[in-house]
C-alpha cells in the first residue's frame, strides 16, 4: 500500500475588534478569550513538544486581523487587565466554594489556568504572542499562513477583482512585517475559491490554498484521489481541500467532539449562573451579563439540568 500523509491545519481568525473609545466593548472578550483558550494553549503545548524534544509538524494561518491584534500595545495592556480580573474572580470562587467538594476543584483547576495564561503572556513572551509561534516557524515546527486581510469571502467580490489584489496583497505584507518570511500559502476565507483567483496567489508568490471539500470534489477536472490529495491549477499553485470527516470531528454537535456530554458545557457561564452584586465587577460595566471563562458544568445531553464538569473524564476522551 502506497505511503500516505496527514496534514493538520489550523485555522487562526479573528475579526477586527480594537475599539480606542473605550476598553469595554462585548466583542473584544472575543479576542481574550481565545487567547486565554486557544492561542496560549496552543504555544504552551508545543513549547512542551519542543522541550521535551518530541518532533512535530503542524500548519497553521495566522490571519492578518489577528495577527495587527496580537501585536498591538493597546490590545496587550487590555488583555493583561483582563486575565488578573479573571484571576481574581477565581480567588473569589475557591472561598465560594469551599464547603461545595464538587465544584471546588475545579475554581482550583481555573485559578492555575489563568495564572499559567498570565505567566505565558507576561513573563515568558513579555505580552507579544506572536513571537511564540514565530519561534516554532523558525525552529521548522510549524507552519504559518496568511489568510485575505479581511476574510472577505473572494467569490463575491468585483469581476476586475481589484478587492482581491488588495486583499492578497495587504495579507502578505502583514505576514512579512510581524513573521519576518514570506508566506508559502493562504487559507481562503471561508474556503471559497472562485476560477482564475489562484493567478493572483501565483503572482503574490504562493504555492498553495486550501479550499472547502467540493471545490476540489466538483473540479472542471475529476479529481483522481478526491479530496485526499493536493491537485494542482493551471497556474502550477496547489489546491488543498478539507477533509470532511475530519471537520465533522471538530464542528458537528451530533458527529463530533463538541457534542460529547462529558465535554464542558460553553454557554453555562457563572457569568449568568452567579448573583448579579457578586459577579458584576467582572462583567461588562454597564451591567451585561458575559461569559467570563468559568465553566462548571459538562454538556450532559439535550436538557437543562446539566451535570458538573469532569475533566479527567473528558481528558481520557482526549476533551
Amino acid at each position: 500500500m502506497a505511503k500516505g500523509y496527514l496534514a493538520i491545519v489550523l485555522h487562526a481568525h479573528l475579526p477586527y475588534v480594537r475599539h480606542v473609545e473605550h476598553e469595554h466593548f462585548l466583542e473584544e472578550r472575543w479576542f481574550y478569550e481565545a487567547i486565554t483558550d486557544c492561542y496560549i494553549p496552543l504555544i504552551d503545548m508545543m513549547d512542551r513538544l519542543a522541550g521535551e524534544k518530541i518532533p512535530f509538524r503542524l500548519t497553521m494561518s495566522l490571519t492578518p486581523p489577528l495577527l495587527t491584534m496580537l501585536g498591538d500595545p493597546l490590545m496587550q495592556e487590555r488583555y493583561r487587565k483582563h486575565i488578573n480580573l479573571l484571576i481574581e474572580l477565581a480567588e473569589k470562587e475557591i472561598i465560594r466554594l469551599h464547603n461545595q467538594p464538587a465544584f471546588l476543584p475545579l475554581a482550583y483547576m481555573y485559578r492555575n489556568k489563568f495564572l499559567e495564561a498570565r505567566r505565558t503572556f507576561c513573563d515568558k513572551y513579555h505580552n507579544y504572542l506572536i513571537d511564540g509561534f514565530k519561534k516554532h516557524m523558525e525552529a521548522g515546527n510549524l507552519d504559518i499562513i496568511t489568510s485575505g486581510a479581511t476574510h472577505a469571502y473572494f467569490p463575491l467580490a468585483e469581476r476586475s477583482r481589484k478587492s482581491i489584489k488588495a486583499q492578497v496583497a495587504t495579507a502578505v505584507s502583514t505576514h512579512c512585517r510581524y513573521l519576518g518570511r514570506h508566506p508559502q500559502g493562504i487559507w481562503l476565507p471561508e474556503c471559497g475559491y472562485y476560477p482564475g483567483d489562484d493567478e493572483i496567489l501565483k503572482n503574490y508568490g504562493l504555492k498553495y490554498f486550501f479550499v472547502d471539500t467540493h471545490g476540489i470534489l466538483y473540479a472542471s477536472r475529476r479529481p483522481k484521489y478526491a479530496c485526499f490529495a493536493p491537485v494542482y491549477c493551471p497556474s502550477g499553485v496547489a489546491a488543498f481541500a478539507r477533509d470532511p470527516e475530519s471537520s465533522k470531528q471538530v464542528w458537528s454537535m451530533t458527529e463530533g467532539y463538541p457534542g460529547d456530554y462529558d465535554y464542558r458545557e460553553y454557554y453555562r457561564d457563572v457569568g449568568y449562573d452567579l448573583d448579579f452584586g457578586y459577579i458584576w465587577p467582572y462583567i461588562h460595566p454597564e451591567g451585561i451579563r458575559v461569559n467570563t471563562g468559568i465553566k462548571y458544568y459538562r454538556i450532559t445531553g439535550k436538557t437543562q439540568e446539566k451535570d458538573v464538569y469532569h475533566p479527567e473524564r473528558a481528558a481520557k476522551k482526549g476533551l
